[in-house]
């Protein structure tokens, strides 16, 4: 090969080279996917109510100053509820500072200063947070639940259910009773029964009334404690002072 010829095959593959360089260079870069574009499916209302009807009879009804509704489940939260359960000639009514409506499962659950009261007498409930589970007629409290009756007794627990159909209470954990007359019992577990006026008591049972400490496993107490029975490891002790208080 001549030198002329050496120098034009030279020029040649230069002249490839830059080529191939350009085209990679200047060939438009691949359009990034289309991302999915999914619709919101939470919408805020201003305040609204929502009910529950059973024989064409309001059984409950909630109402708040904002509502915020997940359009594929139904699901609801709420902020600043009120709420009220018929009940008979009562009317029970509910506040708290938020709440959570599931519309599958048709259960209500609230926390934040919770309070449920009635128009007909001084009975109260408070709790740190609450379920009402609308099928099974079931109330849950929990958290440093307080129950005030409307007789002026006090029950304190960690958790409280009261099964409605039932007129039934059953409180667990540290569960303290103050009755009217001077009164005292704690133990694990109460379970009051409001049409018998009948408690009984499980679990390190303490009672407390004047002069008397009674102490078991199981306890029991009808008529506005004026009968009551102690069972399982019972101890009573009388002429207790003050200052040998049980509790």
């Amino acid at each position: 090969m001549s030198t002329r010829e050496k120098i034009l095959a030279g020029i040649g593959i230069i002249f490839f080279v830059c080529l191939v360089v350009w085209v990679v260079r200047t060939t438009p870069k691949a359009p990034p996917p289309i991302e999915k574009f999914e619709p919101p499916t939470v919408m805020e209302y201003e305040g609204n109510t929502i009910t529950e009807e059973r024989d064409g009879k309001i059984i409950w009804e909630l109402t708040c100053d904002k509502m915020r509704v997940d359009s594929l489940t139904q699901d609801m939260e709420l902020t600043n509820v009120r709420g009220k359960y018929y009940d008979d000639e009562k009317v029970w009514s509910l506040t708290a500072a938020r709440g959570i409506y599931d519309q599958t499962e048709k259960i209500i659950y609230v926390e934040g200063d919770v309070l449920i009261k009635n128009n007909v007498d001084a009975s109260e409930l408070r709790s740190e947070d609450l379920a009402w589970l609308s099928d099974e007629e079931l109330l849950v409290a929990q958290g440093e639940v307080a129950v005030t009756n409307d007789d002026g007794a006090k029950l304190f627990s960690d958790k409280i259910e009261w099964f409605s159909a039932e007129e039934k209470i059953i409180a667990t954990g540290n569960v303290k009773v103050l009755n009217t007359d001077g009164a005292k019992l704690s133990s694990d577990k109460v379970e009051w029964l409001s049409a018998e006026d009948k408690l009984i008591a499980e679990g390190n049972v303490k009672i407390s009334k004047d002069d008397m400490r009674a102490f078991g496993d199981l306890a029991y107490a009808e008529n506005d404690f004026k009968k009551f029975g102690i069972l399982g490891n019972a101890k009573i002790l009388k002429g207790v002072k003050d200052a040998e208080e049980a509790f």
